[in-house]
């Protein structure tokens, strides 16, 4: 099956995530988030970027706030605490 086709056919239920690539370059994480849902504070153990593929999330880092909406996106570096939580309904990628 296609990434795309994957993305697409994705339901979002609560959190759950489908890792779409693996390499030893890296990783592409989709996330699904549905409204009101959060990924509690941790940290990456590599840099990181997420991408909203739709929807709209509240991304919290260095006690700051930031909303990302669709086709928005924010990069980080490793061992940085953050949180993500669903303000709609959202499918995220994180690419590390």
């Amino acid at each position: 099956m296609s990434i795309i086709k994957k993305i697409n056919e994705f339901e979002i239920a609560g959190l759950k995530t489908s890792k779409l690539v693996s390499n030893g370059s890296g990783n592409i994480i989709l996330i699904g988030i549905e409204k009101g849902a959060v990924l509690k504070e941790h940290v990456s153990n590599t840099d990181a970027t997420i991408y909203v593929i739709e929807g709209e999330v509240k991304f919290s880092i260095h006690q700051q706030e930031y909303i990302l909406k669709t086709g928005e996106l924010y990069t980080f570096l490793k061992e940085e605490i953050h949180e993500l939580e669903g303000i709609k309904n959202s499918k995220v990628l994180l690419i590390k």
